[in-house]
């Protein structure tokens, strides 16, 4: 189950201790990296986007994307805050693009750093034969890198 709540940045930005105060009541962590917002729960998860203007210094707009397996007394709490301040709210089971886009990006990255390549190896003379078993290795390794990523962002 998934559920987004959008907010206008200065909405958020004025009641983002109040939604702080929620995720810590209930238990979440944060474990996001610089760029990435992501609290996690016992079985719940939100991941946070933000649209900024950088020479300003302010937030435009705000969206909250909680997962989960079912309803739980956070997101009860989580729907009224939000509907209290003002934030709109949309359901659905897929990822955002956004976050299909940030999967791809990273792979992507990741592909560049660990994908053997193979023209090169034949010219230092690898054989054949362990060129297919270095891109098995590497094809079995991005699908856990893949099945990562979509766990992290949702």
């Amino acid at each position: 189950m998934r559920k987004e709540f959008s907010f206008e940045g200065s909405v958020y930005s004025s009641n983002k201790a109040t939604f702080k105060t929620i995720l810590r009541k209930h238990g979440f962590v944060w474990k996001g990296k610089l760029g990435d917002f992501i609290w996690l729960g016992n079985d719940e998860k939100v991941i946070a986007e933000f649209e900024r203007d950088p020479e300003r210094n302010v937030t435009l707009s705000a969206t909250l994307i909680w997962s989960g397996k079912k309803r739980t007394d956070f997101l009860k709490e989580l729907e009224k805050w939000a509907e209290d301040v003002g934030g709109k709210k949309a359901e659905g089971k897929s990822r955002a693009p956004s976050q299909d886009k940030r999967i791809q990006q990273e792979l992507k990255f990741w592909d560049k750093l660990n994908k053997p390549d193979k023209e090169r190896l034949r010219a230092e003379g690898r054989p054949n034969d362990w060129i297919k078993k270095d891109l098995r290795e590497w094809r079995k390794k991005r699908n856990q890198k893949r099945k990562e990523l979509i766990e992290r962002y949702g």
